[in-house]
């Protein structure tokens, strides 16, 4: 295998262990948000505060403008004596709900949880943690400006980090949506360019999977994954001379979106790249039995059979072409 194929290999294996290993950051497959709601209620009202906690973050995460998350959230944490943690989430709701009708007792509670803080000597910790979220929003959306999606430094890597480190408040689905729109449009130009003939480059084929997997953890799954997917990694392969791998992907492409003819197409120009003639025209006289490469193809098929079929063919090809009714 050349040099340049095994690097491809090594940067896919890279980017689907990423992908093997991630878990979802924010949207709908985080869980269900009522569900994980009522879930934490019910396990706060039997004191079980730190599972309850754990049901109000995830409700967090799926639904960031669900301001009752927040609160339930706050209380759980108190009541397990993560006060840190607690007083975050408080100011999180603070922050998010001015005109809610337990703002005055919500006040009340983070005050109490200052005060413990502060007794602990705890809240020197509280800044550098908000000092920490300030310095990874930033961040998040310096790299997105620059369209680095995936991968190292990434801005996907930096808000998986500013989740795991705790990050509470509603912009935390503004990021997930625009990270979300920006994977949707880096794949619909990949695609567009790919249906132009323009292949995606090994790089940008090993990051398709990666981008999909993403568009899943930070929102909802990309309608289009299961044929375009294939198809720009198998575009990626009939560049680089993978004619074998070109075609299965191809093929499971127009498998996935039949109405797509490009795809088809595609397939049988991969079949013929690899030697398999017979089969580049099964798939053309299938799908494209009036197309004039169709004829070219029946022309170099008779050719391999025999001379004398090959020129029967080749005579018809040219009386088609050039005597046609009308010409």
């Amino acid at each position: 295998m050349r040099t340049g194929a095994w690097s491809w290999v090594l940067v896919v294996l890279g980017l689907w262990a990423g992908v093997v290993e991630a878990q979802p950051l924010v949207g709908p497959s985080v869980g269900n948000a009522d569900l994980l709601m009522a879930e934490g209620s019910r396990l706060y009202n039997t004191r079980q505060y730190e599972e309850a906690a754990e049901s109000f973050l995830k409700a967090t995460r799926v639904r960031p403008e669900a301001l009752g998350a927040y609160l339930g959230l706050a209380r759980a944490r108190f009541g397990a004596n993560q006060l840190v943690e607690s007083y975050l989430a408080y100011r999180a709701y603070m922050k998010a709900a001015p005109g809610s009708p337990e703002r005055t007792k919500a006040e009340k509670e983070l005050e109490l949880c200052e005060r413990k803080l502060k007794s602990a000597r705890q809240m020197t910790v509280v800044e550098v943690r908000v000092s920490g979220h300030v310095d990874k929003k930033a961040t998040f959306f310096s790299v997105l400006e620059q369209k680095r999606i995936v991968g190292e430094g990434s801005a996907a890597e930096v808000l998986r980090a500013l989740v795991d480190a705790g990050y509470l408040g509603p912009d935390l689905g503004e990021m997930a949506g625009r990270l979300h729109t920006t994977v949707g449009e880096t794949l619909g130009a990949l695609h567009r360019r790919a249906l132009g003939g323009q292949a995606p480059k090994p790089e940008e084929a090993a990051s398709v999977r990666a981008l999909y997997a993403l568009a899943r953890e930070v929102g909802a799954p990309l309608a289009e994954e299961a044929s375009r997917a294939p198809f720009l990694e198998g575009m990626a392969a009939l560049a680089a001379g993978q004619h074998a791998r070109a075609q299965e992907l191809l093929a499971e492409a127009a498998q996935a979106e039949p109405e797509r003819s490009e795809y088809r197409r595609l397939r049988a120009e991969a079949l013929y790249r690899a030697g398999d003639v017979a089969g580049a025209l099964t798939e053309m006289e299938a799908h494209f039995p009036n197309d004039s490469r169709t004829a070219f193809l029946r022309a170099e098929a008779a050719l391999g059979r025999s001379a004398r079929e090959g020129a029967q063919e080749l005579e018809a090809l040219f009386f088609q072409r050039y005597f046609s009714p009308g010409r």
